[in-house]
């Protein structure tokens, strides 16, 4: 368990244990055993599963937050925040860098007019520090992608934009639930923020909207792609198709003179002919360049 206390704008790491201004970092079972009046199925509910949210209780508000991992892009762990006018508690399973990394930005640096609220703000803040740039980068990647789509280049890209759409359904649910927290965050039904905290707020709401609707716009984008990619696999097929077609059109009539001239009747003067396979050499050649000639007109080949 670790203990700060705001003491001269600063943020400082004290081993004694303060309910004035400071800010605590434990678990889940290190908070049961303070002295602290939160409701018990919320401690239970940091280190379980489920869905983000704000509640709010007599004298504090509980937030539960999924949070990007720092290692892994694409996946989240609990943070459970316990607001009060005095303290505010981190309860996490393992150390979160998203909480680490605020606190030690303000313990590094004296910061005028330090408090809890400002503490807040930056944690949530730090959740989106980099996505914009991050949105970037897929954008870039589905173009790159549109691109090789548009020159025809015969790959497979189905993967690739399959992994896409899954990186955006994630960001889409990460976004989401950081709105529906921030949203109850500015309702402020306690009244522990002030004016100046909900205003901060307000522009962490928008931003996190604009992401959000960022991500709408780029899963729109890679569904287009996805068309356009499977449009092209239909052209090359249907190219395939025609070809085959051709050359099914080309050899139908050698194929109907290889099945007259196969019935063997005794009365067939050809067969007995001595020019009859020459004949026959001929009258295939000439059904082959006439098809060849007729679909080169039609520019179907």
């Amino acid at each position: 368990m670790k203990c700060y206390q705001i003491e001269n704008d600063t943020l400082n790491q004290t081993d004694a244990r303060s309910e004035s201004n400071a800010i605590w970092v434990c678990t889940a079972d290190e908070l049961r055993k303070q002295n602290l009046k939160f409701a018990p199925h919320t401690i239970d509910e940091c280190s379980r599963t489920g869905p983000a949210k704000l509640e709010a209780y007599d004298g504090y508000d509980f937030i539960l937050l999924n949070v990007i991992n720092n290692d892994d892009r694409y996946s989240t762990h609990r943070i459970g925040l316990y607001v009060t006018p005095q303290i505010i508690v981190f309860v996490c399973e393992r150390l979160s860098r998203a909480v680490q990394d605020v606190l030690d930005a303000f313990s590094q640096t004296k910061t005028s007019n330090l408090n809890l609220p400002r503490v807040l703000y930056a944690f949530f803040n730090s959740l989106t520090s980099n996505d914009s740039q991050e949105l970037e980068a897929m954008e870039e990647d589905i173009s790159a992608i549109e691109e090789q789509v548009i020159k025809g280049v015969e790959e497979d890209y189905i993967k690739d934009i399959v992994a896409m759409r899954k990186k955006l359904m994630f960001y889409k649910k990460y976004y989401e639930q950081l709105l529906d927290v921030a949203e109850s965050i500015e309702e402020n039904e306690n009244g522990m923020l002030s004016s100046g905290a909900l205003r901060s707020f307000k522009m962490f709401t928008g931003r996190v909207d604009r992401l959000n609707r960022n991500v709408l716009n780029l899963r729109d984008y890679i569904t287009q792609v996805r068309e356009a990619y499977q449009s092209q696999v239909d052209i090359n097929l249907n190219s395939i198709m025609k070809l085959f077609t051709v050359i099914t059109a080309i050899f139908l009539p050698l194929t109907l003179l290889v099945g007259w001239y196969g019935m063997n009747f005794k009365n067939m003067p050809e067969l007995q002919w001595p020019y009859g396979y020459y004949l026959a050499i001929a009258i295939s050649v000439v059904f082959v360049v006439g098809s060849v000639i007729y679909f080169k007109k039609r520019k179907i080949l």
